[in-house]
């Protein structure tokens, strides 16, 4: 508890009054009562159990697996791999591409005709090149793909978060 100790003469035998406000039992009852609560919060979590209906959605199937062309700098010469086989003929690269995605996507190779062909140009293909090898050649690439009916193309970079 806080007291004035001395402001000067008062009354004789009296205490002189003060009109300031005595802040700490202020600050015991502030912390009495934030430990109250510290302690109550955890115990006002819900422990009620509810029966949930089961869920109607098929559980999603693993994504196929993506096709790739790898481009590597041998000096100075670009070497193309489509997935992990190497394309011989760099003017060819589209149509690999074309025979390795039903390979890679096990829907699209069941499918017959024209849908195969749609489901075969409308896939994603990723383009991953060295980091010494020349842009002329990422452009090749994508060019060759094009030539093939291929329009979806990502280029894959390292990420080095």
């Amino acid at each position: 508890m806080g007291a004035k100790v001395s402001s000067g003469p008062a009354k004789r035998g009296g205490h002189a009054t003060t009109s300031d406000p005595n802040v700490i039992p202020f600050v015991d009852v502030m912390l009495v009562l934030l430990i109250i609560f510290m302690v109550a919060a955890p115990i006002a979590t819900v422990d009620v159990n509810v029966d949930l209906p089961n869920s109607k959605v098929i559980p999603s199937k693993r994504p196929p697996k993506q096709t790739y062309i790898s481009i590597q700098d041998r000096n100075g010469v670009a070497v193309y791999y489509v997935g992990n086989e190497r394309v011989a003929d760099p003017s060819q690269l589209g149509k690999e591409v074309y025979k390795e995605v039903p390979r890679n996507n096990k829907e699209t190779a069941r499918k017959t005709g024209e849908e195969r062909d749609v489901a075969i140009i409308t896939e994603r293909i990723y383009i991953r090149g060295d980091g010494t090898t020349p842009y002329r050649n990422v452009v090749y690439a994508m060019n060759r793909i094009q030539d093939e009916g291929f329009f979806k193309v990502a280029l894959v970079g390292l990420d080095k978060r």
